[in-house]
């Protein structure tokens, strides 16, 4: 009985997570994480935000958490959505929401299949165990700047590779933080955009969001920049070495 109930225990979290990822897809309340449902919700949000500040906070931290600990990608949508709404302050709520649901999913995969899938890990999985073991902050820090892998792979991946909790926490924070920014001041911007009857691309050319999307692009270049970087410095190490 002792037993029943330490597995109970290990297996509960990650089994209630997966019973409300189902739950989602098979309600289809997948199809409501799009944009249209952001322009034809947007009074309404815009007026409950306004006269219930403090309640739209608190849902929008709840749902943000529970998607992500779900392993749902909602994070670009939901911090878009939160500088649409709340301005500025959405830097601030978004990372919450991205850590602590990131960090619920974490939980839920070290406690349970965490051990069995490090054992049993190959591909992929094996290459990222090989940089978590060489320093595990940095590397977790590298994967969360520069969009390599979804935010839920990577949550599954460090809880399965046993990643501190201190650490996960504090690369998670700093490093979904830039494009956190960049995300939320497009979204502050989205709302010209979504209040034109007839599409305005002139838009996009408004310093609030043509910034934004330039330091987006610059953003999705890094990896780009980061394997180039790396190829040359191991191809000048590969030089020194023959020379010597």
């Amino acid at each position: 009985m002792k037993n029943f109930f330490i597995s109970f225990r290990k297996w509960f979290l990650l089994g209630f997570l997966f019973c409300l990822f189902s739950i989602f897809y098979f309600l289809d309340f997948y199809q409501y994480l799009n944009f249209d449902t952001l322009k034809a919700y947007k009074a309404t949000a815009e007026q409950w935000t306004f006269l219930h500040y403090k309640t739209s906070v608190a849902l929008y931290h709840l749902a943000f958490i529970v998607l992500v600990a779900c392993g749902i990608p909602c994070g670009t949508l939901f911090t878009l959505f939160g500088g649409f709404l709340f301005g500025t302050i959405a830097i601030l709520y978004a990372t919450l929401g991205t850590t602590f649901g990131g960090v619920i999913l974490f939980l839920a995969v070290r406690s349970s299949i965490g051990a069995h899938i490090a054992v049993k890990s190959s591909g992929w999985i094996k290459s990222m165990e090989a940089g978590f073991q060489k320093n595990a902050f940095n590397y977790l820090l590298m994967l969360r700047i520069m969009p390599i892998f979804p935010c839920g792979v990577i949550n599954v991946t460090a809880g399965a590779l046993n990643v501190s909790v201190r650490t996960y926490i504090l690369a998670t924070a700093i490093g979904t933080l830039p494009a956190t920014m960049i995300y939320v001041l497009v979204g502050r911007g989205l709302d010209k955009f979504l209040s034109a009857n007839a599409p305005n691309f002139n838009i996009l050319y408004t310093p609030s969001v043509l910034f934004p999307l330039l330091g987006l692009a610059l953003l999705c270049l890094l990896p780009l920049l980061y394997k180039g970087t790396l190829h040359f410095r191991n191809k000048s190490v590969k030089k020194l070495h023959q020379s010597d």
